[in-house]
């Protein structure tokens, strides 16, 4: 058959122009680990929404809701839903978070009153793990972004009010079920260079 299409059995069929296969990222996902990176994905699409409220918050240029957005922010961390996840997952999260929230509301007065804490150990922790599932925190980051642009797409000059409801809209339906994740991305679709 392969002579038949002038093609010898070892020479690559593929177009130049096609993606490569990661194999293995293709039996990791099909395989019992699968549904754990799945839900981890999820778990940070959530958080990288959250987040973006708290950024746009920020670019609003009031301090009050910046903090109220920031304190909002490390409290949800400490609270996601991680079921499904593998417990290195929740164990490096949940000590991630821990340290974030290792302050007290009574002393803040705004975003740079929170106390300085020692993430580094517990960041490179939480890395290894995502690593370890191939998961990747630019590529998270691009598809939250992804989808928040959808969810944009032609609406003129949105405050960055009303762009923290509309995230805010997304985060809570995504979690209440009411809106489907949407399917990751192929590496192709992948905006490079971010």
């Amino acid at each position: 058959m392969a002579a038949s299409l002038g093609v010898s059995p070892a020479q690559d069929v593929a177009s130049p122009d096609a993606a490569d296969l990661d194999l293995d990222l293709v039996k990791l996902k099909s395989g019992p680990k699968g549904r754990q990176r799945e839900a981890m994905r999820k778990v940070l699409l959530l958080v990288h929404l959250k987040q973006k409220e708290t950024w746009l918050a920020e670019s609003t240029g009031d301090e009050a809701v910046h903090l109220a957005a920031e304190i909002s922010f490390r409290r949800y961390l400490a609270s996601v839903d991680m079921d499904g996840c593998p417990e290195e997952f929740r164990r490096a999260f949940l000590r991630y978070a821990k340290l974030l929230n290792s302050f007290e509301e009574k002393d803040l007065n705004s975003v740079a009153d929170f106390p300085a804490v020692p993430l580094q150990a517990a960041g490179r922790e939480l890395f290894r793990v995502l690593l370890t599932y191939r998961l990747e925190s630019e590529h998270l980051l691009e598809e939250m972004k992804a989808m928040v642009d959808e969810e944009i797409e032609g609406k003129e000059e949105l405050s960055a009010g009303q762009m923290m409801d509309i995230v805010r809209g997304m985060r809570e339906a995504l979690q209440s079920g009411s809106r489907p994740f949407p399917a990751e991305r192929p590496p192709e679709d992948r905006v490079s260079g971010m």
